[in-house]
């Protein structure tokens, strides 16, 4: 087959047939957290660009925008018939063109779909390490921890203390955005802020669903780490969910984060072998 590809960038007019490409597409990769695809495209945080053959779409490449000059790969979709290695080629070239006038140095891509991993290394991404899950069945929890530290339920008008606490705790890639918090906030189940002198020093983002819970954040600054926090809004979260009548819970964390593991260890949780790799280039 003969190609005549060309890059387009995206347009609320292709919504509907980048949405319908994913759903018949056998190669699709999506890493959206609290969004779903449609609700993504519509954020103004990102970066999409579309390949067409003729007249025909044949291939998606979304990003976000850069945060402290990382970016994630968010989506990619190929379309059938079509081969993945050529189509991804193309794509990643105009998107990096994209990525560096945006001032992006670091591009990640989290492999939630295997097939993937198999054209990165021709892209010219590398592995970096695994995101590993830990989950805990029903059992007791620990004593709560001794602190002075004061807990309370996190707001929206604490969006600026929770991100300037992300960013702290965490490095790039690992940084939240002010709008993925907001959004996170508002779809939790529980928001909760540690606070000592009147400033916000953690927090713990989780979900519900049914009897299973999720801790999708939880990060403290450095200046308090080793202090106890993470337990006691670990210990005040395991608690809440159970009086909820939750009986399990998953949390996912890097594979080189080992504090924050021996802190979920600590409380029961256990890894269940559902690694995803994480992939970067620098740009």
């Amino acid at each position: 087959m003969t190609l005549a590809l060309q890059a387009t960038p995206y347009e609320r007019k292709y919504r509907d047939d980048i949405l319908s490409l994913m759903f018949y597409s056998r190669h699709t990769h999506t890493h959206l957290d609290w969004y779903k695809a449609g609700t993504w495209l519509d954020t103004e945080r990102k970066s999409v660009m579309l390949a067409f053959n003729r007249d025909e779409l044949v291939g998606v490449m979304g990003v976000a925008n850069p945060l402290h000059g990382v970016s994630w790969i968010r989506l990619a979709i190929i379309a059938r018939s079509y081969d993945p290695a050529m189509i991804l080629s193309f794509l990643w070239q105009q998107t990096q063109s994209a990525l560096r006038q945006q001032g992006a140095n670091q591009v990640a891509v989290l492999v939630i779909n295997p097939w993937l991993a198999e054209f990165l290394p021709a892209l010219g991404f590398s592995y970096q390490e695994n995101v590993v899950t830990m989950h805990r069945q029903p059992q007791a929890i620990p004593p709560a921890p001794t602190t002075q530290v004061t807990l309370r339920n996190g707001y929206l008008e604490d969006l600026h203390q929770i991100v300037a606490v992300d960013h702290a705790a965490f490095p790039a890639p690992w940084q939240m955005s002010a709008m993925d918090l907001r959004v996170s906030q508002r779809q939790a189940a529980s928001c909760t802020v540690a606070v000592d002198d009147g400033n916000i020093i953690g927090y713990e983002i989780a979900t519900r669903h049914n009897t299973a819970g999720h801790l999708a954040r939880l990060a403290v600054h450095p200046a308090y780490q080793g202090k106890r926090v993470g337990q006691h809004l670990l210990h005040h979260l395991l608690t809440r969910f159970n009086n909820r009548g939750v009986k399990s819970m998953t949390v996912n964390t890097q594979d080189s984060n080992i504090r924050s593991q021996r802190l979920y260890q600590r409380y029961g949780f256990l890894r269940n072998g559902f690694d995803l790799a994480v992939w970067m280039q620098s740009i």
